[in-house]
């Protein structure tokens, strides 16, 4: 019977510990902010369903090809660079933009690219933003839209089966002793691993170096460190190693990041508020889509709304993110599903070990007695 009181204290305070100090503690952390918005709907809609990708083609070459690579239709300038802030932005090659962004993301970096990166508390009249703004009508910008997102995918896909990396592998499972279902499974999960590298390269490298994931030579170490200074001086703040991101942030933490940088928490927004009119009035201003606690309309309006951190919105799609993720966690926390998967085995072993441990305390207490 004692047993069973001490099971029943033991199940009460990691109830406690659980359902209630956890939650607290997290909401401390972590306080309550927007939702990842993968439809960013501050964003206005763009119409693809009358777009010319043939005529967005023309425009994306006189418009966007000065400043821009784009490899999958021939156009390589090298690398091109531009002054921001106190430093200095390569510029992304838009081979595969159509894939990795979200297309209502795409036509607003077309016409007011720091509305779209929500980078305005940075950039001014005497602080441009590197890329100028188109001043076409919507029909161009949805016709460029179009056209990206007609060489995306296309352009992602070939950019990894045509990769050394991927040619190298298939090559050596080609004279590996496996099955044909196996070579096939393994190509497939190949490809799928090393498109989530592309898609993290694409999106994120500009900024972001991956140390475990690149080579070790001297030409690498100082391009890396070339690219912190610039990225420090265009931001404001150093663009860190994401080698151990997964594992320092979790996963959780960067599915709501990545989609936001600049998001602030509810609390944080309203206190702002407060300080600028002495009391919070009624959540007059927030758009359909934004819930009851968001008053980022208003803190706008009153040009109190709190920054964000340094690091830009950068609009990718939920797939494209999740791949980015996948390949995080590829790369800093590896051996991820085995420890999970091993979990169940120790729990199942404690189970086990905690049922014969009561028996047999059961038998000795017996025999005493």
């Amino acid at each position: 019977m004692r047993e069973i009181k001490i099971l029943a204290i033991v199940v009460v305070i990691v109830g406690v510990l659980y359902w209630g100090v956890e939650p607290l503690a997290h909401s401390v952390f972590h306080p309550k902010a927007a939702p990842s918005d993968f439809a960013f709907q501050d964003l206005e809609r763009v119409d693809l369903s009358k777009a010319d990708a043939q005529r967005g083609k023309e425009l994306v070459e006189t418009n966007c090809a000065i400043c821009h690579n784009i490899k999958a239709i021939g156009i390589d300038n090298g690398v091109v660079s531009f002054p921001g802030g106190k430093g200095e932005i390569t510029t992304p090659d838009l081979s595969t933009a159509g894939a990795l962004y979200d297309e209502n993301f795409l036509a607003t970096l077309i016409v007011n690219p720091v509305k779209a990166t929500k980078l305005g508390h940075k950039f001014s009249d005497e602080n441009p933003f590197p890329m100028t703004s188109y001043e076409g009508d919507k029909q161009d910008v949805a016709d460029m839209v179009a056209f990206l997102k007609s060489i995306g995918a296309t352009s992602l896909k070939h950019n990894v089966l045509y990769s050394d990396e991927y040619t190298a592998k298939k090559e050596a499972l080609e004279k590996s002793a496996l099955s044909d279902s196996q070579k096939e499974a393994a190509l497939a999960n190949l490809e799928t691993q090393l498109t989530n590298k592309a898609v993290f390269v694409d999106a994120c490298s500009r900024c972001h170096s991956i140390k475990y994931d690149e080579p070790k030579t001297k030409e690498k170490l100082e391009a890396n460190e070339a690219k912190r200074k610039n990225i420090q001086g265009y931001l404001g703040a150093e663009a860190p190693d994401l080698s151990m991101m997964i594992r320092s942030k979790g996963e959780h933490y960067l599915e709501g990041f990545i989609n936001d940088p600049q998001k602030v928490s509810y609390n944080a927004i309203k206190q702002a508020i407060i300080a600028k009119q002495g009391s919070l009035p009624e959540n007059t201003t927030k758009s359909d889509w934004q819930e009851a606690d968001d008053y980022s309309n208003l803190a706008k309006e009153l040009g109190v709304m709190p920054n964000g951190l340094s690091m830009p919105r950068v609009g990718l799609t939920e797939e494209s993110q999740e791949r980015v993720i996948a390949y995080l966690e590829s790369i800093g926390d590896s051996k991820k599903h085995e420890r999970e998967s091993l979990g169940v085995y120790v729990i199942i072993f404690f189970g086990i070990l905690s049922v014969l441990a009561f028996l047999w305390k059961r038998k000795i207490w017996r025999d005493l007695h």
